[in-house]
């Protein structure tokens, strides 16, 4: 069944317990750029890199921060990780590797304890 509309992209919101720490992150560990904040100091920001857009909001649910995750489509998945190891950010239970589902993937944890899984391939 052909439908006559497409999906062309999501932007997850990301709860932060503190949204400048969280654009620090994204922008140092990951290489996302800023592309807003509301105030100093933020309490929602956008930030962005390629396809991909995170709304960082301000959230003190550590619960809500435990339980969201998500996944980005990435190339050159090993030019990442290896930034992701050095900036100190890789889950200790998502080292780089082939998953049973055909993706080569790892995870990190951002500082409010949102995971995030970076997949090549069939994710």
């Amino acid at each position: 069944m052909s439908l006559p509309f497409r999906f062309l992209a999501v932007s997850p919101l990301i709860p932060a317990r503190d949204v400048e720490e969280a654009i620090a992150f994204y922008r140092t560990s990951l290489g996302f750029e800023l592309d807003y904040r509301d105030a100093e100091p933020a309490q929602f920001a956008l930030v962005g890199r390629d396809g991909a857009r995170l709304h960082l909001f301000a959230s003190q649910d550590k619960h809500l921060a435990d339980w969201t995750g998500l996944r980005i489509e990435v190339d050159g998945i090993e030019a990442l990780y290896a930034r992701c190891q050095e900036a100190g950010c890789v889950h200790p239970n998502g080292l780089l590797g082939e998953r049973p589902w055909g993706a080569r993937e790892f995870s990190v944890v951002d500082p409010s304890g949102v995971c995030i899984a970076f997949v090549q391939g069939k994710g």
